[in-house]
């Protein structure tokens, strides 16, 4: 559907929006139907699930739609074959998804919703040890375009979109076949010693087969490339064209400097220096007169040789995809597909993946989980495989590898589940064999456990740990890992990527047993297809966020409300891009002042995350936070203060709290504090919040800066002044290495300095007078560690 305005671009994103939604909807319901159709079979049949016929795929056609059901292996070394890029066709080798992934990448049109009809029709289901692949073949999506000119009808979706397909009701319950009778429930509790020993020794086989496996497996030759690169190439290339040009054009209007003070004889050497080029270009065209048929004959080799190279690619592309590539002034329209790949690995190893930690350092991103670290790599087309290379680049970012370690650590976790599902026989034995496998997996280190069968499981985890992180990422585990490890982030990283519903209690997880059969109560469906949404609303956003950035609130409002608009109009007033605008909106309205039109928006986007994505979603945490500062503007400090401690211990939950988020949130709650008059016990998140950004970021950054100044007002309001000078002497010394003296948050530090003096100044002259000096030893006594924050509450 071509279209020239942005709003034909917005009926037919709609249009695909709503098509797309449906077809996800129905081929999701599909999927885990034709799933749970295979899963009775298994009851009767052990030999079908560990012979040859289980790897044999089952296919069903619905109108296009084509479902392919295929059992999982219980080999957790095994690599998924199922891509949404289509790399699971065969006879597609490695070499050749990375070029076709590049080229996409490189040719992508920035304007379109989807950057291939492909990917668009397929749908991945992964549930109870089955994957299943919905596709509709791209033949089947040509041979059923309808004619421009007949308007396409779709039905609108109920309550906006609001939560239309819910995963949830789809899941497999595995305690209701075992509550049949009391003595079930009796028998459910009590964990038969005999099926405990038998699972586990089950779960230990799959760990010990699946690592002679991984230990065996042969590296792989070629590099993946996600198509995402290619697009973010390009756009590096054109910035550095940009910047080239500004710089060139800046130099040019440049007038000679004068000199003053050198006397007459130094008049003469810009004429003489123009006479050395003239001549120095006469004896060069005359050495090149000397060889005319070598360099006739080098150019016209270089030129049939360029010739040859775009003949290549323009095979490999279409006519307007290869005239995008050539638009986009890069060169890269004169190069092979072969010298394409080279240089891509060369920007992916020499400038994406330094600029990913360099922003992550500056706090550009700040990933506070596993989801958003991967969502921050992918949309730049880095592979979670790098996740090596980044622990290594980040030596001075300590949060960033311990999010990068659990990352990899629910990674090698996941595939062992999923194998220990997929080995599993009986769906009545699912529950009891997952708990044996959280158990091994999240079980006590040997220090805090003497059982010999403890410290045996330690040592195959340990060594599971070891085997796939050099074979998958390249990294050597090191034993100070261990210690930092946080078992109920990696727990809420597994039941995410497996799907898994788990009683909600305090697991002790020191303990050899800490889950039980009863408290796996469900497996969850998971999916994955491509997001649809609008590139005109997502380049409005970006706009949005540009101009807040500078500073141009009345430009960061207008494009806000327009991108707001364009996805409501798209989307729908309930999806997470919907939410996304409403959050921005919300931030640039709070900074023009208007706290309570901010407020309502970012209740809209607290909403909307906490329906569709979750009560723990990243998303919604930072909802949480974001409407307590709102509150707290309004003087609801009190409910600001429940938002803002509900944001902190999602926070503790996810990434800990040494994170810079985390000592963010704690200056909040200082805020809110002082705010209710607890002056003592907001020095002491201060402090806090002073320690981790010290230790995570360094003495001298900016953020560091900020918790000085928290501090130095909050000794202000104890009239403590000589301790706020001190601090804000150390805010300004940052602020003016960091920033220089011209930015406004420096001359802000500047001029709170000397409101400072003057008090302490003041202070000063009332003590000669004889008015006794308040008491500013509470600084030190303020000071608690983090685990006491809540318990001083």
């Amino acid at each position: 559907m071509p279209c020239k305005t942005a709003e034909e671009r917005q009926v037919r994103d709609r249009k695909a929006f709503l098509l797309h939604s449906l077809f996800v909807d129905v081929g999701v319901l599909k999927a885990i139907a034709a799933i749970q159709n295979l899963i009775p079979d298994d009851k009767s049949s052990h030999e079908k699930t560990n012979g040859t016929a289980s790897s044999v795929p089952h296919t069903q056609q619905i109108g296009d739609m084509k479902i392919t059901v295929t059992k999982d292996k219980a080999d957790a070394s095994s690599k998924s074959d199922v891509k949404l890029d289509g790399s699971q066709a065969p006879g597609v080798s490695f070499d050749e998804l990375a070029k076709r992934n590049l080229l996409k990448g490189i040719t992508a049109d920035e304007s379109a919703t989807v950057h291939d009809t492909a990917t668009l029709g397929v749908v991945v289901v992964k549930h109870c040890g089955y994957t299943a692949v919905v596709q509709v073949p791209l033949d089947a999506q040509l041979t059923t375009v309808v004619p421009a000119q007949q308007d396409i009808h779709i039905e609108d979706q109920p309550e906006g979109g609001s939560n239309a397909l819910n995963v949830n009701s789809l899941r497999m319950l595995l305690q209701k076949s075992c509550v049949q009778s009391p003595g079930a429930v009796q028998r459910l509790h009590s964990s038969d010693p005999e099926e405990n020993e038998a699972t586990t020794n089950f779960v230990r086989k799959i760990i010990t087969d699946s690592m002679q496996n991984l230990e065996g497996e042969a590296p792989r030759e070629t590099r993946p490339i996600r198509w995402e690169l290619g697009a973010c190439w390009v756009q590096h290339l054109q910035n550095q064209t940009s910047e080239k040009a500004d710089g060139k054009k800046s130099d040019e209007s440049k007038d000679v400097p004068t000199v003053k003070g050198l006397g007459k004889q130094f008049g003469q050497l810009k004429e003489i220096k123009k006479k050395s080029d003239d001549k120095s270009g006469k004896s060069a065209s005359t050495k090149d007169s000397t060889s005319p048929n070598t360099n006739d004959a080098h150019s016209d080799n270089t030129a049939s040789t360029k010739e040859d190279k775009e003949a290549i690619l323009q095979k490999a592309l279409t006519e307007a995809a290869f005239q995008r590539l050539k638009e986009s002034e890069t060169g890269l329209h004169a190069k092979s597909p072969d010298e394409l790949i080279e240089m891509a690995y060369k920007y992916y190893d020499d400038t994406a993946l330094p600029k990913l930690v360099a922003d992550f350092g500056s706090l550009e991103l700040s990933p506070v989980d596993g989801r958003t670290l991967t969502d921050f790599m992918h949309t730049r087309g880095l592979q979670m495989r790098s996740l090596g290379q980044v622990v290594e680049l980040s030596d001075k970012l300590p949060h960033i590898q311990s999010l990068c370690i659990h990352e990899m650590v629910v990674r090698a976790f996941k595939h062992i589940v999923r194998a220990v599902i997929a080995a599993v026989d009986d769906i009545n034995d699912m529950a009891q064999s997952v708990a044996s496998c959280l158990n091994i997996l999240l079980g006590p280190f040997p220090e805090e456990n003497n059982d010999v069968k403890c410290r045996e499981d330690h040592n195959l985890r340990q060594k599971w740990l070891e085997v796939f992180l050099m074979k998958r990422f390249g990294l050597a585990w090191k034993d100070e890992y261990s210690l930092d490890l946080r078992k109920y982030a990696i727990l809420r990283g597994l039941c995410h990527k497996v799907g898994l519903e788990l009683v909600t209690k305090d697991y002790d997880m020191d303990t050899p047993h800490a889950f039980r059969k009863s408290d796996i109560i469900s497996i969850v469906p998971i999916y994955k297809h491509v997001a649809c949404s609008s590139a005109d609303g997502r380049t409005l956003l970006e706009s949005s966020k540009t101009f807040l950035d500078k500073g141009k609130l009345e430009d960061a409002v207008n494009y806000g409300t327009k991108a707001l608009a364009k996805l409501v109009a798209v989307c729908g007033p309930y999806h997470r891009m919907t939410a996304g605008a409403y959050s921005l909106l919300a931030v640039v309205l709070y900074h023009t002042g208007d706290f309570n039109q901010a407020t309502i928006y970012q209740q809209k986007a607290l909403d909307i995350n906490e329906r569709e994505l979750g009560l723990d979603h990243p998303d919604t945490m930072k909802s949480y936070g974001d409407l307590a500062v709102f509150y707290y503007r309004l003087q609801h400090t009190e409910l600001a203060l429940k938002y803002v401690n509900r944001a902190l211990y999602l926070l503790h939950l996810t990434c800990g709290p040494s994170h810079p988020n985390t000592a963010a949130t704690y200056i909040n709650v200082a805020m809110m504090e002082e705010g209710l008059g607890n002056v003592h016990v907001a020095l002491r998140y201060l402090h806090e919040a002073l320690k981790c950004n010290q230790r995570l970021l360094g003495v001298d950054h900016i953020q560091t800066a900020a918790s000085y100044h928290a501090i130095a007002i909050a000794l202000s309001l104890m009239e403590a002044y000589s301790l706020s000078v001190q601090h804000e002497k150390t805010t300004l010394r940052i602020l003016q290495s960091k920033l220089g003296s011209e930015d406004l948050r420096t001359q802000d530090a500047a001029a709170w300095l000397e409101y400072f003096e003057s008090k302490a100044l003041e202070q000063q002259e009332a003590a000669r007078n004889g008015t006794p000096k308040p008491d500013a030893s509470i600084a030190s006594r303020g000071h608690l560690r983090s685990s006491r924050l809540y318990q001083s509450r």
